[in-house]
């Protein structure tokens, strides 16, 4: 039975907002720092980083596009505002103390991160997000597992190699790089296999607590209209 969804009536959606807020960040702050295995590089970045796609997996799954959308827009503007704060303090008085030098050192050409963020995070959001919706239809909200592995794998790739370009240039060498970027994104989808279990019991946990399982029948794609009303060609249908 199909019924009309608000947004008051979710009990979990802001939830995932601020998880995935919190985790991106997370990762924001991690960036630089890297792991030494056997001569193989991983940041500590990309370790966390597996947890958001978790979420938006999770959440297009339970909401639909374009809630699931919305979120990478709130991703970009905290994101940008946490970097834009950080480099800042870390570029003035630097000569204050031995801490000041460090942050400079460490956050200086922090605007980088947020170069990345921009170009990034939405590229491989909703790559993500478009994957799984346009999959669930197809599949008749069948093979969950199909659809979060190949996202998952997709989006990620688009991430690592629009983002640690740019933010992690000035830091390491070209080859040092491929190395990261190759190994990460091995890591990322390792990662993803192991929490394949935990997204989908969690998708139907969520379901079940809200009541809904939306499929986007007929709906934009277009990410700059996610916060508009849908249109009467328009079909978010939840049962």
């Amino acid at each position: 039975m199909n019924r009309l969804i608000y947004k008051n009536d979710f009990k979990l959606y802001e939830l995932f907002v601020g998880l995935t807020v919190t985790i991106m960040i997370t990762c924001d702050t991690l960036v630089y720092k890297t792991f030494d295995f056997y001569s193989v590089k991983i940041t500590a970045s990309g370790i966390i980083f597996s947890l958001c796609y978790l979420l938006s997996a999770v959440t297009t799954e339970v909401y639909g596009y374009k809630l699931g959308t919305r979120i990478v827009w709130v991703i970009v503007l905290c994101q940008s505002f946490f970097v834009i704060l950080v480099n800042l303090c870390s570029i003035y008085q630097v000569d204050n103390n031995h801490i000041s030098e460090t942050y400079q050192s460490l956050f200086g050409e922090f605007w980088r991160v947020m170069l990345g963020t921009w170009i990034s995070v939405p590229a491989s959001y909703f790559c993500n997000g478009y994957i799984i919706s346009r999959l669930k239809i197809y599949f008749k909200g069948r093979l969950f597992l199909v659809r979060y592995m190949l996202s998952a794998m997709i989006a990620q790739g688009i991430l690592l190699i629009t983002a640690y370009p740019i933010s992690l240039s000035s830091k390491y060498s070209f080859f040092e790089l491929i190395n990261i970027i190759s190994t990460t994104w091995s890591y990322k989808v390792i990662m993803s296999t192991l929490l394949l279990p935990i997204g989908i019991l969690l998708a139907r946990k969520v379901k079940k607590i809200e009541k809904i399982d939306t499929f986007d029948y007929n709906i934009s794609y277009n990410p700059f209209n996610v916060f508009k009303q849908s249109s009467e060609n328009e079909s978010n249908t939840a049962h």
